[in-house]
C-alpha cells in the first residue's frame, strides 16, 4: 500500500507484522490475523515477564516463511529437505498450518546439530584459530585479535558470546580462501533468503554449501533488529557462512550491509566500516555481478562515506536494474535523497518500498520522518512514529527520529525524554550523558542551560573521538557563538560528515555565508561531492531547521526558554 496520512500502525496492525518476524520477537507480539479463529491479540505491554507464550497456529506458508524471517519457497524446501513441521487440513492439499511450538523446537534441534540450520561455536571457532589478518591486505598483524573498532567501542563484542574471535580476521582469512577456490553454480538451486536476489532472469544460482544457508539466514533476522549487539552478532553469522562457503556472494553482500549500518547504530568508525562495507561488497560482486543487495550495499558506501553522488546512484539503478521489487534498496536510495534534499524522489521510493514491504517497522519509521520533512506535516509523524515507538520497543530509529523532530519543534521537554528513551534502547554512555545533561540543564535554566549542559557533554565526546564535531557546532551555533563552532565544522567535514552537503541550503548557514571562513567551508564541501550537488529546494526539511519557538511552556519559566 501506499504511504499516506491515514497510516497509523496500531494494534490491529500487529498480526501481519508478526507473519514477517522471526522467532526471536515473537515475545512482543502474538499472531491474530494468521488464524483462522481469531483470538484476542496480545501486545508487549500485556506479556507477562517469565510467563511463557501461549503457543499459536500459522495459517499459512507466508506466515510460517514470516516465523523465519525467509521467503516462502525458501520455507517449502525445508519441510521437503530437513522435516519442517506443516501440516495440511484433510482434504486441501494447499491448506497448510503450523504450530509455532513445534517450528521453534525444530529450530532448537536443528541448532544442536552440525548438519541442520547451523555450525556451533566450538566447530567455527576451531577453524579459525587466532590468526588476526588485516581485511583490506590479508597480510598477517599477528595473534592478537584486532577487532573491529566500532564494535569494541559499542561494547557489542562484549556482550556476544558468539565473538570469541576476530570476525574481521576470519573474513579477511576467507576472503584469500575465495580467490583461490572455484565457484560452484547449479541451475535451478533456490535462492538464499530475501536480501542477496539476483535478476529473475539469472538461470546460474549459487547452490550454498551445507549449513551457510541457516547460518545467513540467522544473519539477516540479526541485521534486522539494527542494534549494535544485534549487528555484531550479525556480522558473526555471516562470516560463519562464508567460512563454510567461500564463494556464498549473499553472506558477502549481507557482510557489507552490516558495515554500512556500523556507524549509525554502534557508532562505528565511519572510515574503517564503511572500508569493510566496500570490499566485502566488491567480493560479492565479483562472485556473483548479479546480487543486487551487493550493489545496493556498496551504493549506500559510496554515498555516506564518499560523497560520490553520480557512483552512488549508478549502483542503486544497478540494484534496482537486478531487483525492482527489492524494499531495501528503495529505503535506502531514499535515504541518500532525503540527504541530498530531493524531496519529491525521496517520498516516490519510500513509498514503493513500503508498498513491497508494508509490515517491516525499519521502513514505515523512515517514510514517517520523510514525508514530515518535505510535507511540513511533523503532527502526523509525531502519531505514527509514537504509534511505532509503542509496538517496536526495542527499535531505536523512532524514538531518534521522534528526538530530532521535537528538537527541531522547540519542544524540549518532549525532546528530553525521546533522549532518555534513546539511551535505554542504544545503553551508549555517550547517549545516557547527553540525556542526564539536557535534563539537569533544562530544569536550572530553560533551554539556554540545557544547550550550555549538552555543550559539556558533546565537548567531552568530541575529545574523545565520539562526536563528530558537526553537533557541537551547531550547539554553539544556537548559543549565538558561531566562530567557535566554525573548527568543529571544518572537522566534522574531515570527518565525512554526510549532514555538511545540504548545510549551506539551512535558513541558518545562509546567513553564515558573508563570513570567508564559513564561505570557505562551504566551498570544500562542494568540491567534496564528485560533482554531486543537492537539490536546493526553496523550503528546506524541518530538521534541516533550527528550533523553532517552543510550544510547551510547563517546567522552568518560558522566559529563558
Amino acid at each position: 500500500m501506499q504511504y499516506g496520512p491515514g497510516f497509523v500502525l496500531v494494534q490491529s496492525d500487529l498480526a501481519g507484522l508478526y507473519c514477517t518476524l522471526p522467532p526471536f520477537q515473537r515475545s512482543y507480539l502474538a499472531v491474530s490475523s494468521c488464524r483462522q479463529d481469531r483470538v484476542p491479540m496480545a501486545t508487549a505491554h500485556s506479556i507477562q515477564p517469565g510467563v511463557p507464550t501461549p503457543p499459536q497456529k500459522l495459517g499459512s506458508w507466508k506466515c510460517i516463511a514470516g516465523y523465519f524471517g525467509c521467503d516462502e519457497r525458501t520455507a517449502r524446501r525445508w519441510e521437503r529437505e530437513r522435516g519442517l513441521p506443516v501440516h495440511r487440513v484433510p482434504g486441501k492439499r494447499s491448506a497448510v498450518f503450523a504450530y509455532s511450538s513445534e517450528l521453534e523446537m525444530w529450530l532448537s534441534n536443528g541448532e544442536q546439530e552440525p548438519d541442520s540450520l547451523g555450525t556451533t561455536n566450538r566447530e567455527v571457532n576451531s577453524d579459525r584459530g587466532d590468526l588476526s589478518v588485516d581485511i583490506e591486505s590479508g597480510l598477517a598483524a599477528g595473534s592478537q585479535p584486532a577487532l573491529s573498532p566500532s564494535l569494541a567501542r559499542s561494547g557489542a563484542v562484549r556482550t556476544s558470546r558468539r565473538w570469541t574471535v576476530p570476525v574481521a580476521a576470519t573474513v579477511a582469512v576467507v576472503l584469500l580462501a575465495a580467490a583461490m577456490l572455484p565457484v560452484r553454480w547449479d541451475r535451478g538451486a533456490p535462492l538464499a533468503g530475501t536480501s542477496g536476489v539476483r535478476a529473475a532472469q539469472d538461470p546460474l544460482r549459487h547452490l550454498p554449501a551445507p549449513n551457510a544457508e541457516g547460518l545467513y539466514l540467522r544473519g539477516r533476522y540479526f541485521w534486522n533488529l539494527r542494534t549494535a549487539d544485534s549487528l555484531s552478532k550479525a556480522i558473526d553469522a555471516y562470516t560463519q557462512a562464508i567460512v563454510k562457503d567461500p564463494s556464498y556472494a549473499e553472506a558477502y553482500a549481507g557482510l557489507a550491509e552490516s558495515y554500512d549500518l556500523l556507524p549509525q547504530f554502534a557508532d562505528g568508525d565511519m572510515a574503517e566500516d564503511f572500508a569493510r562495507a566496500k570490499s566485502a561488497a566488491d567480493r560479492a560482486i565479483k562472485l556473483d555481478p548479479n546480487v543486487a543487495a551487493a550493489h545496493n550495499a556498496k551504493a549506500f558506501a559510496l554515498f555516506f562515506w564518499d560523497w560520490d553522488i553520480p557512483g552512488s546512484d549508478a549502483e542503486f539503478r544497478r540494484a534496482l536494474a537486478l531487483d525492482p521489487n527489492s524494499a531495501q534498496t528503495h529505503q535506502w536510495y531514499a535515504s541518500t535523497l532525503l540527504n541530498r534534499l530531493e524531496g519529491a524522489e525521496c517520498m516516490r521510493q519510500i513509498d514503493e518500498a513500503l508498498r513491497l514491504n508494508p509490515t517491516s517497522a525499519a521502513i514505515a519509521t523512515d517514510a514517517a520522518l520523510m514525508h514530515a520533512e518535505f510535507e511540513n506535516d511533523p503532527a502526523s509523524a509525531i502519531r505514527k512514529l509514537q504509534d511505532l515507538e509503542q509496538t517496536q520497543p526495542t527499535l531505536l530509529t523512532p524514538p531518534y527520529f521522534l528526538r530530532e523532530l521535537y528538537f527541531a519543534l522547540g519542544d524540549y521537554p518532549a525532546y528530553i525524554t525521546e533522549l532518555h528513551h534513546v539511551a535505554s534502547i542504544s545503553h551508549s554512555p555517550d547517549d545516557i550523558a547527553l540525556a542526564d545533561a539536557a535534563e539537569r540543564g533544562w530544569a536550572r535554566a530553560g533551554k539556554t542551560g540545557m544547550l550550555e549542559d549538552i555543550l559539556k557533554v558533546r565537548r567531552m565526546a568530541f575529545e574523545r573521538g565520539r562526536e563528530p564535531g558537526y553537533w557541537l557546532g551547531q550547539t554553539y551555533l544556537l548559543l549565538g557563538r558561531p566562530m567557535e563552532g566554525l573548527p568543529y565544522f571544518r572537522t566534522s567535514l574531515d570527518r565525512r560528515f554526510i549532514l555538511l552537503i545540504s548545510m549551506q541550503d539551512c535558513d541558518w548557514a545562509k546567513k553564515l555565508e558573508a563570513d570567508p571562513g564559513y564561505a570557505q567551508l562551504f566551498a570544500q564541501i562542494r568540491d567534496r561531492m564528485h560533482g554531486g550537488e543537492p537539490a536546493h529546494p526553496a523550503v528546506v526539511p524541518l530538521s534541516y531547521r533550527l528550533p523553532q519557538a517552543i510550544v510547551h511552556t510547563s517546567g522552568p519559566d518560558s522566559s529563558t526558554h
